[in-house]
């Protein structure tokens, strides 16, 4: 598996400090010589640099309600913020936690992204078509050797394209566990917490894996974490119906179908342990979970109790709290 495609947090470290300095009201052409030094030292140091050149840009192109308008009344301040907020980043990073693995910042520094129960489509200059779900986010990189897609989190859906000025560079997906090359196909990748799924509609994918290969036909998913991979399986049809905006059931736990419809809600909604197992089966809008909510209420013998909005809990129909 390949590298992070992200510098270190101690290189974007030393790149924001350089920034900070360079973004002084006393800046010196001696500070800038010395930081054009340090950027040619390595490509690691360019590449830091260029993050977060293409980082800031991104964050003084944010709504102002995005990043606290009080701080955004210059453009020293939001260069202030930006600074800050990398450094809030590099924090976690020093914890465990890593610059790109929180969704606030893969949000808003990722060249697409949606919200919570969002989605979008995005054409590509090769042709390619994508369909981004709930809660995702992608940078794509075309550099005239492969075209690459960075999903960072969540899912998309794949419509490879064949313009001929691309014909000879390869389509690629990257996940934090693996790579999916298409071979001219249509296909859906999903990136949970440490695990990723992919499914072919069409045509094949090759999927690399540490030092591992896997072709994947037309009607077939694989999920795969760091370590290994799992047993090809037969798609379920229905998998790609978010692109509908529908979440199709056939006898799914509670659980599951409570922890699908999550994804698309902000907030917390979970349920009690007494209905987890029990199945439901339907068709329910994703666009509404209200609705959906609703509807599998009426199917079971359960509650919906909600504190807040944003604090569901669905309990057996008989329980009172």
């Amino acid at each position: 598996m390949s590298a992070s495609p992200y510098p270190s947090s101690d290189i974007i470290e030393t790149a924001a400090s350089w920034m900070a300095r360079l973004w002084a009201e006393d800046a010196s052409p001696e500070d800038k010589q010395a930081c054009e030094y340090w950027r040619q030292q390595s490509p690691e140091h360019e590449q830091a640099w260029q993050v977060l050149i293409s980082m800031s840009e991104r964050f003084e192109r944010l709504p102002k309600n995005a990043a606290n308008s009080a701080l955004l009344t210059s453009k020293q301040n939001s260069r202030r913020q930006f600074l800050q907020w990398v450094g809030i980043f590099i924090g976690s990073a020093s914890v465990g936690f890593g610059i790109h693995k929180t969704d606030v910042w893969q949000q808003a520094m990722s060249d697409y992204s949606t919200g919570i129960g969002e989605t979008r489509e995005v054409h590509l200059s090769d042709g390619s078509h994508l369909q981004l779900n709930t809660d995702t986010a992608i940078d794509v990189v075309f550099n005239g050797k492969q075209r690459l897609i960075h999903l960072n989190q969540g899912e998309v859906f794949i419509s490879t394209g064949h313009a001929a000025e691309f014909v000879n560079q390869p389509f690629i997906v990257m996940t934090a566990q693996g790579q999916i090359e298409a071979l001219g196909t249509q296909f859906n990748v999903r990136q949970n917490a440490n695990v990723t799924e992919v499914t072919v509609i069409q045509d094949r994918v090759l999927i690399h894996h540490a030092q591992q290969q896997l072709t994947l036909n037309a009607g077939e998913r694989i999920r795969f974490n760091e370590h290994q991979l799992t047993e090809t399986v037969t798609a379920d049809p229905t998998i790609t119906s978010w692109r509908q905006h529908k979440l199709v059931a056939e006898q799914m736990p509670v659980s599951q179908f409570i922890n699908e419809l999550s994804r698309y809600r902000s907030g917390i909604l979970r349920c009690d342990d007494a209905v987890a197992d029990l199945k439901v089966s339907g068709v329910f809008p994703l666009n509404d979970t209200d609705k959906a909510l609703q509807q599998m209420a009426q199917a079971l013998p359960v509650s919906i109790h909600s504190r807040t909005r944003y604090w569901v809990t669905i309990v057996p129909r008989e329980t009172s709290l």
